[in-house]
Order: structure tokens, then sequence, then C-alpha cells
């Protein structure tokens, strides 16, 4: 089970291995001039190896981020572990430098957040102590955690469901499963441990609604703004078409139309996967034949094809309040893939690192900051990660050459970025141990203890002076844990 992946249920998992990245060359130094200077803050854990974060909302405005982190004891369901290393894993709240666990549910071993709201509410899942009489896996429902409080948000008489976004009302939308057995497998195939239908629901603080489907026995909502509409996709049938499944369409959901269709590109899957605060939504879709996916932005009761840098697929990760969309397309030649923001009529590259052959788009924030993921892949595997970030027109910076406090922490992945520059971001140590990091603009610290130097050349050598040992203990655990990120369902089909 992998419950902190669910929130991207048409999203696969690419598998990559790591090394540490080459060292800055002059022109590089030069052009980091022009960048905000970060000072690194490394996340701990509650006595086990990993700490970090899901990519979704995870961080307010006030500085507050979550994620989650294992404890040092074993995982008492073993071999059906909540996390990779089977450690039991409890969520968590970080804020003006106090790590504070939040708990899980009574009776339950593991929880995982998945956003917060500028109140502070956090939303995810638990485990509450009860087995699922199907499968005999542990079963996780949707929690909320608010003023100090773990909250059962429950589910529609199934043992799965989790919370997935919250929006500054305290509202709150995701999954929960039913008791109606499900002959689809709608839930399987979203990473769902049940065998009951999957509804998408919303919590308004007193009780669990069902959101409805488009007219088969399932739907995933994912994401909800300020004005109360909600977001994600739905089965429209039960009939299984060319991808396997049957067909599934974007949806909008509001308390006066409840949930519509928002149609597709002209294939039989899309799915929504971010509506920001003027009811514009974003999100991926088939074209006719269902070969091939672009991603698309809808906006006035209309979807445009946004599509790829040159490739035959793309897909949509997020968008901001100016409708601008991020996320990644293969290029020309449909091997090597590269992050994208669609803004003003046009796609545009981002590029990599320099060095590396790919990208990912994972965040992009009011300002136009996007982070996430640059990689070198040389045909067989991929042999380098690094975090980015893109602003004002380029080029993409490696987030490792922009801190400037000494730190043994490698960062592989940022997921997030908020509207003041704060970013998060995933890393791993030189022991092969994952961190969740927090980089704080300088511009924002106290002029007493702000550092301006860079990591130092015989910092960066020391990186990547690793001894081969090291290096595969790096390789087997970015095998087993990390999201190394994101082939949509529908090109897998």
């Amino acid at each position: 089970m992998r419950s902190r992946y669910l929130i991207y249920s048409a999203i696969a998992v690419v598998a990559i291995t790591l090394t540490m990245g080459p060292l800055r060359t002059m022109a590089q130094e030069h052009s980091l001039e022009q960048h905000q200077r970060y000072r690194i803050v490394e996340i701990g854990t509650f006595g086990g190896p990993w700490s970090g974060y899901n990519a979704s909302a995870i961080a307010n405005r006030r500085g507050t981020v979550v994620g989650a982190a294992d404890t040092d004891s074993p995982d008492p369901y073993f071999p059906n572990c909540w996390n990779f290393d089977c450690f039991v894993t409890h969520a968590w709240e970080w804020d003006e430098g106090n790590l504070v666990d939040l708990g899980v549910l009574p009776n339950g071993f593991n929880s995982w957040t998945n956003a917060i709201n500028s109140k502070g509410v956090v939303v995810g899942q638990s485990q509450n102590g009860e087995i699922d009489p199907d499968t005999g896996v542990p079963a996780y429902v949707p929690t909320a955690w608010k003023k100090g409080k773990v909250i059962d948000l429950g589910t529609f008489g199934g043992s799965f469901g989790l919370g997935a976004a919250v929006n500054d009302r305290g509202v709150v939308v995701g999954i929960a499963e039913n008791a109606i057995q499900d002959p689809t497998g709608f839930a399987a195939a979203n990473g769902i441990g049940g065998t009951t239908e999957l509804r998408a629901f919303r919590w308004n603080g007193e009780e669990l609604k069902d959101l409805g489907t488009l007219g088969g026995p399932g739907a995933f909502a994912l994401d909800i703004n300020n004005s109360n509409q909600a977001i994600g996709f739905s089965l429209v049938n039960s009939t299984p078409g060319p991808t396997g499944l049957p067909t599934i369409a974007p949806f909008l959901w509001d308390s006066i139309h409840k949930m519509r269709s928002l149609g597709t590109l002209g294939g039989t899957l899309g799915v929504a996967v971010d509506i920001n605060e003027n009811g514009q939504i974003a999100g991926t879709s088939n074209l006719a034949g269902d070969l091939t996916a672009h991603p698309f932005l809808w906006r006035n009761g209309k979807m445009k094809d946004l599509g790829t840098l040159g490739g035959s697929f793309a897909t949509a990760n997020w968008l901001n309040d100016a409708s601008e969309v991020i996320g990644w397309s293969f290029t020309s030649n449909d091997v090597l893939l590269h992050a994208f923001v669609w803004k003003r009529g046009q796609m545009i590259d981002l590029g990599t690192v320099q060095g590396d052959t790919s990208s990912n788009a994972f965040w992009i924030n009011n300002r136009g900051q996007v982070v996430g993921q640059s990689w070198f892949w040389d045909g067989q595997q991929v042999t380098a990660s690094h975090a980015f970030l893109w602003e004002n027109g380029g080029p993409m910076v490696d987030l490792n050459t922009l801190v400037s406090n000494p730190s043994d922490l490698y960062l592989t992945e940022a997921n997030y970025i908020t509207e003041e520059g704060m970013i998060v971001a995933n890393g791993l140590l030189p022991n092969g141990d994952g961190r969740a990091a927090i980089l704080i603009p300088e511009s924002d610290m106290d002029p007493n203890t702000k550092r301006t130097t860079t990591l130092d050349q015989s910092a960066m050598i020391e990186h990547d002076q690793l001894t081969r040992e090291m290096k595969e203990r790096l390789n087997m655990q970015s095998r087993k844990c990390f999201r190394w990120k994101q082939l949509d369902r529908i090109h897998r089909q």
C-alpha cells in the first residue's frame, strides 16, 4: 500500500536512481547572482530514517508546513506496510521551527497529511485499527487535524478513504468507499485498497456528503477553491473501454449545478487536477482514439487543448490564479520529457538543470515561480536528480546551488513554493536516508542571522565524492520510496 500517493490517482510511478549532481561551472555561478539565496531547514523524524511530503498544498502563507515522518517503531502490519520502509509513520506539522507530531486516530498506527489551509486545518488519512474484511489490508480513513484534535471524517460504509484538499472555509474534499461491491475495479485502479465503490465527498465540518457521479459507480475529488467549487474525475458508465476502464471524465461540482462533466478532448479518459480561485480548471485528457493525451485549460465553459512541446503526450500538474498551467511534455523525439509552463496562449519549454535531460514541474505560485525536479537519463536509467527553481524567464536553476548555509542534505525534488517564495522539497542525506526540507528566502530572515555565502566548491566536491557503497544505498533507497514522477495512467494504457 502507498496511501500517501493516492491524490495523484491518475498518475503512475516512474522509478529513478540517484547520484549526486556535477559541480557548478563559472557560467552557472554567474547566473546564480540573479537569484534569491535560501537558508535550508532540514525536517527531522520521530526516530526513524525518513521524513517527506506529499505533492499537494502542503504549506500555507503563514509558513506552516505539513508532511509525515517515520518513528522508530516497526509497522505492526508487516508486510502490509504503510510506508516503503515498514516503519510506523506519523503526520507532522512544522511551524516557526517547531516539529509537532499530529498523531493518529484511536487504535491506529500510521497517518499522513495531504494539505493545509490558511487557518491551519490539516487533512489527510489515518489508520483506525480496523482491517478490511475483503482484502485483509489495514483500513485508513479521511482525517482532519484541527486545533490539536484528530478528527475521523468517516466513510460511506467502506474501509478506505482520504482527505485530498481543504479550502480556507474549512471545507474538505476527498474520497471514501461505500459498502457496495464495484465490478469496475475503480478503487484498485486508483491505488485504493478496497473492492467497493469509491465516492467523491465533501465535508463541511459536520457530515460527509457524497458528491455523486457522472453516471458510473465511482468518482474521485481532488481539489476545492474558496468558492466551494470542487473538481476531480468520475466514471461515466460501467462498461470497459479502450483503456481497460469505463469512460472517465473530469468534473466540476458546486452547490447549484451539482456535478457536471467538463467533457474531454475526444478520448474516453480525462482528469481535472486543479481549480484556481477564478473557477478555471487544469487537467489532462485523452485525444480521440485514446492513443495519446494533452493537458487542457477549462474556462468560460470551454476546454482548450494546450498541446505539447513537440511530442505526442503531455500532462498538466497545476495552475495558478493567472491561468498559467504547469506540467510536463515529451519533446519531439518522444523519449525525453521537459517541464513546461503554458501562459498567454503559448507552451514554454522550461528546459532542464544544466547537464540533465528531463524535468517535471510540480508547482507554480501566483508570481510565476515554478519548482520541480530535473534529472539525467542515459537511455536505461536515471542517474541524477535535482530540485529546481524556474523564474523570470529562466534558465532553470539547481536549488542546491542557491543554499547559503552548509548542509549534508542534497535536494532531489522541490514540491511546493508559497506566494512569499518559501520552498518545500525532498532530499537525501549521504547515508541514503530521506528528509523533508524547507528553503527560507534570506530576504525574509533577521539580518543578524543571515548568511550570504553559497556552498563553496569543496562542499560540492564532498557531495560528489560518495563511495560506491553509498551510491548503491542511494540507488536502492530511491527505487523503493520516491514518486519519480509522473506518467499518466492514460499513457500506460
